[in-house]
């Protein structure tokens, strides 16, 4: 037997190794991503930030503070999403 004929073998066991590990990692973050969502807190650089060049009053800062946590709300939940997907597509 030749390593030329073991070679296939070996890269579809690696290939399904590294599919797997890729769908664990996707679950991990999709429990990770809706911890934030429940919890409300979301990770510092997925945080939007929005910044006035205006002197604000209450009013504004009130608006300000749902439009960055709606914008929180749906970035984590397109990563979610993203995550489900790229599980469905690895496991098939």
């Amino acid at each position: 037997m030749s390593n030329a004929s073991k070679r296939p073998c070996q890269s579809a066991v690696d290939e399904i190794c590294m599919l797997k590990r890729k769908i664990e990692q996707s679950e991990t973050s999709i429990v990770k991503l809706q911890a934030h969502t429940e919890k409300f807190t979301y990770p510092r650089d997925l945080r939007y930030v929005a910044k006035a060049n205006i002197t604000p009053d209450e009013e504004f800062k009130t608006e300000m503070h749902s439009i960055k946590r709606e914008a929180e709300r749906k970035f984590i939940g397109a990563l979610t999403k993203f995550h489900y997907r790229r599980v469905e597509r690895n496991s098939d």
